[in-house]
């Protein structure tokens, strides 16, 4: 997304993500939109800073998360655990060798930010962050950058030095970073950047009929990942709707077609499952349903808290995703499923039990917090405006 006002003194504001998964994107466009509305004079750019790099990195660094999260989610938790060190301020020597690596492939993003020369940098991910405080240091960067952090627990690729200022999720991140060496006044507990769309009052009823939804029924919402779907999604909505014996079960199935598929030439298709293909209105489903039965990723789970949608979080890979999981399951707005035969039992239990529901409910609004303004309006205040 670029918004390209006609006045050419307008602040120049580049947002740098990475498609690892979706989340670092949907953040920088959330955080984009939100600029759009609250700064119309800015001129902004969204960039995937993997698209800077070579065939060979990309297919490295995005191909590789998505198979280990999927295929071998204990070995990426090994690595998470193995790489989220040290603990204090100062680097080590496979820091330090890493750091180098990577600005080797980002050179051509690095000659972009000189080209452009951007009031103010923004980044949804980890990997820009280093390389433009290199920049910084070595004087071809004269402006701020900031970081926003899309997890609850912030893994150690997210420390980067010449950052003027960090948006955290939670407490529980900022503390961390301050174990980092990181100064308490630059870090905001701002929640995680959502589209402004999540925070648009809805009619339910209305939603439940546009969607051909049953209003008299409890409605499931099922999610297995944004990219790739992760676990037995159609056993486990055809398990939802055999031992509810009344909820009906919205699948997201995004582009999948053999999803798709799959759910329609279910036994329950169409009486007690649907799925439900790519679409920019999840807001509204999220908003009409019952609960969620999600991934617990950074972004799906900050929506759900705008909705006040109570969920049912599918067994996390460990890493960054089981910490979120974990923080929300404590904060009393989930229920962690720890394999794929209980999210069913879970989903059940939960749905006859309507006072701990609107308990969920209530603790995921309190929860909430407006991310994407927060950052736009201190944005904003450092560029003067």
């Amino acid at each position: 997304m670029n918004a390209q006002p006609d006045n050419p003194d307008a602040p120049k504001i580049l947002i740098a993500s990475a498609s690892v998964g979706a989340g670092h994107n949907q953040a920088a466009n959330a955080i984009a939109e939100t600029l759009r509305l609250s700064m119309p004079q800015a001129r902004v750019e969204v960039v995937d800073t993997l698209t800077f790099a070579p065939w060979c990195f990309r297919a490295y660094y995005a191909g590789g998360y998505a198979f280990l999260v999927t295929k071998l989610p204990r070995l990426y938790g090994w690595g998470f655990r193995m790489n989220d060190r040290p603990q204090g301020p100062r680097r080590n020597l496979r820091e330090h060798l890493r750091l180098f690596n990577e600005r080797q492939f980002l050179r051509r993003f690095a000659r972009h930010v000189r080209r452009t020369a951007p009031d103010l940098i923004i980044n949804t991910h980890f990997l820009p962050a280093p390389v433009i405080a290199r920049m910084i240091r070595r004087g071809l960067y004269a402006g701020p950058q900031v970081t926003v952090v899309t997890d609850v627990l912030v893994h150690r690729f997210w420390l980067s030095e010449n950052v003027e200022h960090w948006f955290v999720p939670a407490e529980s991140t900022a503390k961390r970073l301050r174990a980092w060496g990181i100064e308490p006044d630059r870090i905001t507990v701002s929640g995680m950047p959502i589209h402004p769309k999540w925070t648009e009052p809805l009619d339910r009823q209305e939603i439940l009929a546009n969607w051909n939804l049953p209003v008299d029924r409890p409605v499931v919402l099922l999610a297995g990942g944004a990219e790739f779907t992760c676990g037995p999604i159609v056993q486990i909505a055809r398990d939802i709707a055999q031992r509810s014996g009344d909820a009906f079960v919205a699948v997201l199935a995004g582009r999948n077609k053999d999803l798709l598929g799959r759910l329609a030439q279910a036994p329950e298709a169409g009486r007690d499952i649907v799925g439900i293909p790519f679409t920019d209105r999840v807001h509204e489903l999220v908003a009409a349903c019952t609960l969620m039965a999600t991934k617990a990723g950074g972004l799906s789970t900050a929506e759900c808290l705008a909705k006040g949608t109570p969920m049912v979080l599918l067994k996390p890979v460990p890493g960054q995703e089981a910490g979120n999981a974990e923080h929300f399951a404590q904060n009393g707005a989930a229920v962690i499923a720890r394999d794929d035969n209980e999210v069913a039992d879970v989903v059940v239990r939960l749905l006859t039990d309507r006072d701990q529901l609107a308990r969920m409910s209530d603790a995921a609004r309190r929860l909430y917090r407006p991310g994407a303004q927060t950052i736009v309006d201190t944005v904003g205040r450092m560029l003067g405006r």
